[in-house]
Parts: structure tokens; C-alpha cells; sequence
């Protein structure tokens, strides 16, 4: 099978590789479909729980420098209430 993908989506999954997210587009591929609904499936606790660790595991060393903000903080920087 042939993938054809558009400029923004082929910066998205070199990004991703260089991020350490993924080690190849065969990685990258696999974890997408991998993330679709298994339809009739219902919900896998297993998976859930090893999808929570490798989020985890990802988010190892990730820091936001920001003068100490946190990522709530950051998300809501600039909204009006």
C-alpha cells in the first residue's frame, strides 16, 4: 500500500521522530492505527494502562521554562474571563 501524505502531515511525522515520540514512520503509523476505536472492541483497560505509561514515559525530561508556570497556567495565559 501506498500512503501519500501532504506537506503539514510529512512536517508532523518528521517532527514527531526528531521529538523522540516515535523512532520511525512504521512506529508512527503503527501508534495511529493503534490509537483508532477497535470497533465492537469496547474499551481495553490494558491498553488504556500502557497507553498511560508510554504518555508518562514520553513526558520524562519535558520541561517548560516559563518563570515557573505551570501547564494549566500556560494553557489559560491570555484568556479572557
Amino acid at each position: 500500500m501506498q500512503i501519500k501524505l501532504r506537506p503539514d502531515q510529512e512536517r508532523v511525522l518528521q517532527d514527531a521522530i526528531r521529538a523522540g515520540l516515535v523512532r520511525s514512520v512504521d512506529e508512527f503509523i503503527d501508534t495511529a492505527i493503534g490509537a483508532l476505536p477497535h470497533f465492537g472492541a469496547g474499551f481495553d483497560k490494558n491498553r488504556a494502562r500502557l497507553a498511560g505509561a508510554r504518555i508518562r514515559e514520553i513526558r520524562k525530561g519535558v520541561r517548560l521554562d516559563r518563570q515557573g508556570m505551570s501547564i494549566r497556567g500556560l494553557a489559560h495565559t491570555g484568556h479572557k474571563y
